[in-house]
């Protein structure tokens, strides 16, 4: 008997009216005086974040999918370490959390290894998400986070009721029996993904086969403006240092009025670049002297990034940030199998608890992963521009994002990892 195999779909949007400038640090922090400093634009007021404290379980997977964060980024980067690169790790472990709750055997031992969700129960992992998911929309009216899930089955396949409850309960996911063998089907499950993802997303699927037992699917969209926007009148063309020689030239952004922290060393800078009210930022790491991209992200972790936030200092220099966008897909098959996943896409896989009769000839056969992004002035993402007349000292001193960076979109009451990318090239 043929085994069958299920389409591990993963979404990701992040949709940008945000103006990202990637500061490239120039020069020690905190040596100017009062006389020095432009006047900073006051944010909006009467936007007041929703917080509450996270459950224990909420922070063991938050920490969880950050350290799956990295881990995925490192091995994406091993295959290109020269191109572009963007994907949302929530993203990503949230759709493979769903297929987890369909495992079973060596296989969801596997999942939950590579995951890092041990020692949680299955209950605390799927209350931990619906618990993150619900905080991340409701924290800032300025930014706009939405998350949508779907299951899609051929409709001669009767679902487990458990593993339809666990994934409609905390993923809120639609579930739907569909005719894969129809040509119509893929624009069907394409329709919800446009819709989930305000348009920005417009196919994931190329087409079905009757050989098709499911498809997963999560989406993210992420829509945010700077605290303290760019000028869209002072943006200019300027060259951006490219890491292998030479430069191009992008359009570069600059922010005059505003306020964002900043750390640099000997080896890298970094740039925290508000959202709203300022619980979801954007944060830059620049490479400095002769350290290079893999120098950084090398170095790049959970508890670096947080020594490298601790020590930095308010500043309100100039910024100068790439206009830029990034469009990536993947399939991340290799990837989740070099991080320890192998296991579900075998001939071994045991997905027994996804179908009503207990099936054990189920395997992941795909897990894509499509992610779009946007910076400009209002808000969006980041790009590496260079200014002209920087080292005049008549002029305020001012931060240059005109190489090669990496960067992550986060959140910071609950520290979760939205996004997360390189920029090589604008």
């Amino acid at each position: 008997m043929p085994g069958y195999s299920i389409h591990l779909t993963l979404l990701f949007m992040f949709l940008t009216r945000i103006k990202t400038t990637l500061l490239g640090l120039a020069g020690a922090a905190a040596l100017f005086t009062a006389c020095q400093k432009e006047t900073v634009a006051p944010p909006p007021t009467g936007n007041v974040p929703n917080l509450r404290p996270l459950t224990a379980a909420e922070r063991q997977t938050v920490g969880s999918a950050n350290d799956f964060a990295y881990r995925a980024f490192g091995a994406l980067r091993q295959g290109a370490p020269a191109a572009n690169l963007f994907i949302s790790p929530l993203s990503i472990s949230a759709a493979l959390t769903m297929a987890y709750n369909g495992a079973d055997g060596s296989t969801k031992t596997a999942m939950k290894s590579t995951l890092g969700f041990t020692p949680l129960t299955d209950l605390e992992i799927n209350q931990a998400y619906q618990g993150l998911f619900g905080l991340l929309g409701g924290l800032d009216n300025r930014v706009r986070f939405t998350v949508a899930n779907s299951i899609w089955h051929g409709e001669q396949y009767q679902l487990a009721a458990p593993f339809v409850q666990k994934n409609q309960t905390y993923f809120n996911a639609s579930v739907r029996g569909v005719n894969f063998a129809s040509p119509t089907t893929a624009n069907t499950i394409n329709s919800w993904v446009s819709a989930s993802t305000q348009g920005k997303i417009p196919t994931i699927l190329d087409g079905t086969s009757a050989d098709d037992v499911m498809y997963l699917i999560n989406a993210l969209y992420f829509k945010g403006d700077w605290t303290y926007r760019f000028d869209p009148q002072l943006t200019r063309r300027e060259p951006f240092q490219l890491e292998g020689g030479g430069s191009t030239l992008v359009d570069m952004m600059m922010m005059t009025r505003g306020k964002y922290l900043k750390y640099q060393d000997g080896q890298q800078q970094v740039i925290d670049l508000p959202y709203g009210n300022k619980q979801f930022s954007m944060t830059l790491i620049v490479p400095q002297g002769t350290a290079t991209l893999a120098d950084v992200a090398g170095r790049l972790s959970a508890g670096q990034l947080a020594t490298w936030l601790a020590r930095a200092d308010s500043t309100t220099w100039h910024l100068h940030l790439p206009k830029f966008r990034l469009a990536y897909e993947q399939e991340l098959n290799q990837t989740l199998t070099q991080l320890g996943m192998g296991v579900a896409f075998g001939g071994q896989a045991n997905f027994s608890q996804m179908l009503a009769n207990g099936a054990t000839n189920l395997a992941i056969s795909s897990v894509k992963h499509k992610a779009v992004l946007e910076v400009n002035e209002e808000g969006s993402e980041a790009a590496a521009v260079t200014s002209v007349g920087v080292g005049t000292t008549s002029l305020p001193p001012a931060v240059y994002i005109n190489r090669p960076f990496l960067f992550l979109i986060r959140e910071k009451a609950s520290n979760a990892v939205l996004f997360m990318g390189q920029l090589t090239n604008p």
